[in-house]
């Protein structure tokens, strides 16, 4: 039972920096200024963890995208929260790489100490669609830096853009995921998520509401 525990808690960590649903590599774009959005999921994780997360974001100038993300844990009875902002370094490139930055923070209530993180992203558009590349650290409170990683494929076939992806963090094995995400209207998307980690099954079903 301590092992999945860990390896839980290994993928959580891997996630303070959220990514736009349902990817969780994340990609080097931002909101268009003065537009935003929210999203929610559940999520099945490593040792049967049940867990709802809620995220806004808004952009209040062009490049500059800030985020928040709140998740409850049922299986724990615990709830963690982040604070995240994303800057755009280089100009979107339809046929081509930018880069952005995402500098941010996660706590667990009642667990004491924040967890800083600062991830590097890059991504590349061509006629095949889109790689995500992310390389970062974060320092658990009261522990050493670990560093973490992620690499990412989308593409869009009609009404519904695919991915796969594979991200993880020093000294772990790495999470594999599929997804797939649609639009319902023109501004709510539905999309799911199911990989594997340490042959264990992950899923995960959202919402995201653009405004």
């Amino acid at each position: 039972m301590f092992r999945p525990l860990l390896v839980a808690s290994g993928l959580l960590a891997c996630l303070s920096a959220h990514a736009g649903r349902p990817l969780t590599v994340d990609d080097a774009n931002t909101d268009d200024a003065g537009t935003g959005h929210i999203e929610g999921w559940y999520a099945r994780l490593p040792g049967h963890a049940h867990t709802w997360t809620l995220a806004p974001a808004y952009a209040p100038v062009d490049g500059l995208e800030l985020g928040a993300s709140v998740t409850r844990d049922r299986t724990a009875a615990s709830t963690s929260q982040a604070l995240q902002a994303k800057w755009r370094i280089t100009p979107s490139q339809e046929a081509g790489c930018h880069t952005a930055a995402v500098l941010g923070a996660t706590q667990t209530r009642g667990q004491g100490g924040t967890t800083p993180f600062l991830n590097g992203l890059l991504t590349c558009n061509s006629t095949w669609g889109a790689t995500h590349l992310n390389l970062g650290g974060q320092r658990p409170s009261g522990g050493p830096g670990v560093a973490t990683w992620g690499l990412a494929h989308e593409r869009a076939f009609g009404v519904a853009t695919l991915h796969v992806e594979a991200f993880g963090q020093q000294l772990a094995k790495p999470t594999v995921q599929v997804g797939a995400r649609s639009n319902l209207t023109h501004r709510l998307q539905l999309d799911a998520t199911v990989g594997r980690s340490n042959r264990e099954t992950l899923v995960s079903v959202g919402l995201k509401q653009s405004f």
